[in-house]
């Protein structure tokens, strides 16, 4: 084993890491920072290395292991993009509720800009929303701790980018149109569905 992978092996057992950690354990061996690009390079170049994002790595063998683990793919939708919340598709689909299935888009909201990321594991496409909307989401522990919104919320996101922030233009089939199981959903969550579109578009519907 070369040192180079000696080195990149001690992340192994990390779902993620930085540049910035990789340089905290570099300057452990007193490494200059071309010599560590240079190891970066060459790991990426070679597989051993997987990048997830602009200055963030997962190690091939931890990949291999997780990578069809989807708590693991929901964690890192939080991390690559923080603060973040699983919802959309992505939401719809683990919920049951969408009847089209997705294989490699993870679709997220955040409070930030919108954004993309494209590595591996698929696309992770972020959605903004305002700060006042940013809520109705919970934690899911796994394998992987991650947060999604609720099944209520997920639903709402997905008619607030699909109706064009509910113009006059919806309708209470709406949600048949897009093809979304509403019928699935328990009634607690169709009330707080009902309850949130109401605030926001100040109109009462039938679900």
């Amino acid at each position: 084993m070369t040192f180079r992978n000696s080195f990149f092996s001690q992340f192994n057992n990390f779902p993620y890491f930085t540049k910035q950690a990789l340089s905290l354990s570099a300057s452990n061996f007193e490494m200059k920072p071309a010599l560590l690009n240079s190891y970066v390079a060459k790991a990426l170049k070679k597989g051993e290395l997987i990048s997830l994002k602009r200055g963030c790595y997962v190690t091939r063998i931890f990949y291999e292991e997780n990578k069809v683990d989807s708590s693991y793919i929901f964690f890192l939708a939080n991390n690559l993009l923080i603060p973040s919340y699983v919802s959309l598709e992505s939401a719809l689909q683990y919920y049951g509720l969408l009847a089209e299935a997705l294989n490699t888009f993870r679709t997220s909201i955040t409070t930030k800009l919108p954004r993309e990321y494209e590595n591996s594991l698929g696309i992770y496409s972020y959605r903004s929303i305002s700060d006042d909307l940013f809520s109705g989401f919970c934690t899911i522990k796994g394998s992987f701790e991650f947060t999604i919104a609720e099944p209520h919320k997920a639903v709402f996101d997905y008619l607030y980018y699909q109706t064009d922030r509910f113009t006059c233009s919806f309708s209470e089939n709406i949600l048949a149109s897009l093809r979304i199981d509403v019928e699935s959903l328990a009634k607690k969550e169709k009330e707080k569905l009902k309850r949130l579109i109401s605030k926001f578009t100040a109109r009462n519907i039938t679900l």
